[in-house]
């Protein structure tokens, strides 16, 4: 594996904003859900920013809710736009879009061409987190490694990581593609096609909400984060 990657962050579900201008789309049961995990990923942003200070990694995220238009999903896929909007006119979509969607994806992808321009590869993982239980199931590790395995470079990025956790005994469980599948929809999906695996590996780092549920956890999690990626040998932009 090539020595020159560096870090890049990001966080697609960083808040739960909606605009004034779309605010009164929603209906008060859908207000509700803007906190839960519908509507936001949970303390993703916050471990993200100590990654970043820690490691001099840049970092983009976006603070408004999927529950308006989420960034990592494609435009043709049917939970792009939140419930309250999918049956708009095109003209809103595409206005939402072109306000909120492309502005955000695009920062990722130039930052991603200028670290190219100065012949350094992309490792990007895109922080997020999950809800401890879903449609009655719980959940079964705390945190999980999305990528795609016919990438040698994401392959072989995965088996890094979890030799890396392995060697800090790190104490929760940990799992790969899970609770999603790497390779499925998504901005590292989309990232994929842009970019050759020797130039571009991309992460989705799950963490189990449960994890920022009491502030000793949070706080564990937030250390033992910050020696994984100091333990991954990544050049400093």
């Amino acid at each position: 594996m090539p020595k020159a990657w560096v870090l890049l962050l990001s966080c697609e579900h960083a808040g739960y904003k909606i605009p004034k201008v779309y605010a009164s789309k929603l209906d008060e049961e859908t207000k509700t859900l803007l906190s839960t995990h519908r509507g936001w990923d949970k303390g993703a942003l916050a471990l993200a920013k100590d990654v970043s200070k820690t490691e001099n990694a840049p970092l983009f995220f976006t603070e408004i809710s999927r529950l308006l238009v989420d960034c990592n999903r494609s435009l043709p896929h049917k939970n792009c736009f939140g419930p309250a909007f999918r049956d708009e006119s095109p003209e809103m979509k595409e206005q939402i879009a072109f306000d909120y969607y492309h502005p955000y994806r695009q920062s990722v992808v130039d930052a991603i061409e200028r670290f190219h321009k100065k012949g350094v590869n992309v490792l990007h993982c895109a922080f997020h987190s999950f809800t401890p239980v879903l449609n009655g199931e719980t959940r079964k590790a705390e945190l999980g490694l999305l990528y795609d395995p016919a990438r040698i470079s994401e392959l072989e990025w995965a088996d890094r990581m979890m030799a890396t956790l392995r060697a800090q005994e790190f104490p929760w469980r940990v799992r790969r593609n899970y609770p999603y599948l790497g390779k499925s929809d998504g901005f590292t999906r989309f990232l994929r096609d842009r970019f050759l695996p020797e130039n571009y590996a991309g992460f989705e780092i799950e963490f189990n909400q449960m994890l920022f549920q009491n502030v000793e956890d949070a706080k564990n999690l937030t250390i033992q984060m910050l020696q994984f990626f100091a333990s991954l040998g990544l050049q400093r932009p």
